[in-house]
């Protein structure tokens, strides 16, 4: 017997940025543990952004809810003007009409969902 598992569609947790919006989809808010706000931060040196999950809102720092809600169980979308438009001049190709998508992953030391800006995927 030889099966080929590679056929069909393949749902990895994926971060869209577009002109307008950071979009997670639903593996991606499940990577993050579904939380109900995160943190976005960015390391400009070296082209990569940091999604911190949060239950509680943190004073200190920027807060974006993040809560999922029945009408959004395919993703969820945030404006995050500020931080998206110096993330957008840091990618290397620019969104159009649609968005730049990146493969999210979960550093295991510091529990941060990270996207490298320098790697989008297709």
């Amino acid at each position: 017997m030889n099966f080929d598992f590679s056929i069909g569609k393949i749902n990895r947790p994926k971060v869209s940025i577009t002109n307008y919006s950071i979009k997670f989809n639903k593996e991606a808010i499940e990577l993050l543990g579904s939380p109900k706000h995160i943190s976005i931060g960015l390391d400009k040196e070296l082209k990569k952004l940091a999604f911190k999950a949060s239950d509680e809102i943190n004073y200190n720092e920027p807060v974006y809810n993040f809560a999922l809600n029945s009408s959004r169980q395919n993703g969820l979308t945030i404006s995050a003007k500020t931080i998206r438009n110096e993330v957008i001049n840091l990618m290397i190709e620019k969104p159009k009409t649609k968005g730049i998508y990146f493969l999210l992953e979960l550093d295991n030391d510091t529990k941060l969902g990270i996207i490298d800006l320098s790697y989008p995927i297709y």
